[in-house]
């Protein structure tokens, strides 16, 4: 819930005496802000994404914008994939930081699937900022189609 102030001097001051008591709009509008910045600043060191099952491949798709494909460490093992980047920033020669609001990010991950996949099989290809992982799961993970015969 959201409360328009009119005026900073609106705000009640906090002290002591204020422990015990219902929380004020400013205070839960604090707490929520703090709780929306914070969630932000540390999911911004994982890449956002999503799995995908279609059969008989899990499709995992990250937003990795500013990564190229060597920025990546991707390795898999049984049902586990691990996904490990970095984004590095470099000044460039000659040049000074005036102002930077897009920093270095290092992030490592690891996902459990539900099912084994063919690690020989796994590609994984990169496009417009997005990594697409295609895990092809073992044959035995597979779900098989049963034909119904008349007797």
């Amino acid at each position: 819930m959201l409360t328009r102030f009119s005026d900073f001097n609106d705000w009640p001051s906090f002290g002591f005496a204020d422990f015990g008591r219902a929380p004020t709009a400013h205070a839960q509008l604090r707490r929520e802000l703090e709780r929306l910045f914070g969630e932000v600043e540390t999911s911004a060191a994982v890449a956002p994404l999503g799995f995908d099952d279609d059969g008989s491949n899990f499709v995992l798709r990250a937003d990795v914008p500013g990564l190229t494909d060597s920025d990546f460490d991707i390795t898999v093992a049984g049902n586990t994939v691990t996904l490990r980047g970095e984004r590095k920033v470099e000044v460039p020669e000659g040049y000074s930081t005036h102002r930077r609001e897009r920093s270095a990010v290092k992030f490592a991950k690891s996902y459990q699937l539900p099912a084994r996949v063919d690690a020989d099989k796994v590609t994984a290809t990169l496009k417009h900022g997005v990594l697409t992982l295609t895990l092809p799961k073992v044959a035995e993970a597979q779900p098989r189609q049963i034909s119904v015969k008349a007797a």
